[in-house]
């Protein structure tokens, strides 16, 4: 899904978005009652602001899946993107970056061509790599439908849908996709899509009810979770062993999935292949051009 035709990147999700088109039926019912999470991890502070967990699902057909989950309070960090591309070949991954950078979080972003080049709307501070927001105003390409951005000075993250999206006072920003949960209820029109049940590694952005900011990446082998899956797991009450969240977008996925995570403890790391576009979290007290 990330590295498409070069020449035409918008012809070629259209199409695969009208090959994934299949006829829905009782979706979120087959998704809620064939899944159990493991409610026996806890949320663990691994620095000031920051949160770590892992999560556990087990599937009826006895498969299961483990996504590793952050949850940082954004008012303690820079959140910026990154779009690193050298002579057309990916730069570093999440950890060689976090070195660089001084992160504490790294995590892989939004969609891109084999030439780097970022498919929908991608801002990281004054430089736009792309200023067109694909797709505007059409009912289906769910796959770029939201857009996650940082506020200048205030810093304040959120979650749009592109059509409502406004660049105004907008320090980072970038397109994709689809929309997962929009004022804590799963976003409709997802199970018109093939995408909606197929398993698969997921790289997922949230903003719980509190307003923090969470990441949720799967790990680098199993069976994978499928969007239906995310939607009831993301909107189910924490008392339930679920994430209640607010507004949830997803992200790149597949082999693009990665996280890097730095606290007290040990790192953390998801490992996947090289991609040009990143989130980086900075603690607000160590300068982000350091």
């Amino acid at each position: 899904m990330t590295q498409v035709c070069t020449r035409f990147p918008v012809l070629f999700f259209a199409f695969t978005l009208i090959l994934g088109v299949v006829e829905a039926f009782g979706a979120e019912e087959s998704c809620s009652s064939g899944i159990r999470m493991n409610n026996e991890s806890r949320w663990k502070e691994i620095s000031r602001g920051l949160e770590f967990r892992d999560f556990l699902f087990r599937f009826k057909d006895g498969s299961s899946s483990r996504m590793a989950s952050v949850r940082l309070d954004p008012d303690q960090f820079h959140i910026r993107l990154l779009w690193q591309v050298n002579k057309s070949i990916f730069a570093s991954r999440a950890k060689q970056v976090a070195e660089k950078t001084k992160a504490v979080v790294v995590v892989n972003a939004g969609y891109f061509d084999e030439n780097g080049r970022p498919l929908g709307y991608f801002r990281s501070g004054d430089t736009v790599y792309n200023s067109r927001l694909l797709f505007r105003g059409r009912r289906r390409a769910l796959h770029l439908g939201a857009v996650f951005y940082v506020r200048k000075k205030s810093g304040k993250v959120g979650i749009a849908t592109r059509e409502a999206f406004d660049s105004k006072g907008v320090q980072e920003a970038f397109q994709a996709g689809p929309y997962l949960v929009r004022g804590g209820k799963p976003d409709p029109g997802l199970d018109a899509y093939r995408e909606f049940r197929r398993p698969d590694r997921r790289t997922i952005l949230a903003l719980g009810k509190d307003r923090r900011l969470l990441f949720l990446v799967s790990e680098e082998i199993g069976r994978g979770i499928s969007w239906c899956e995310l939607q009831n797991f993301l909107t189910l009450p924490e008392s339930e062993g679920g994430l209640d969240a607010a507004e949830a977008m997803n992200l790149d996925g597949g082999s693009s999935s990665q996280l890097y995570v730095k606290g007290n403890s040990p790192s953390r790391q998801m490992k996947g292949r090289n991609v040009p576009a990143l989130i980086v979290v900075i603690p607000r007290q160590v300068k982000s051009g350091s």
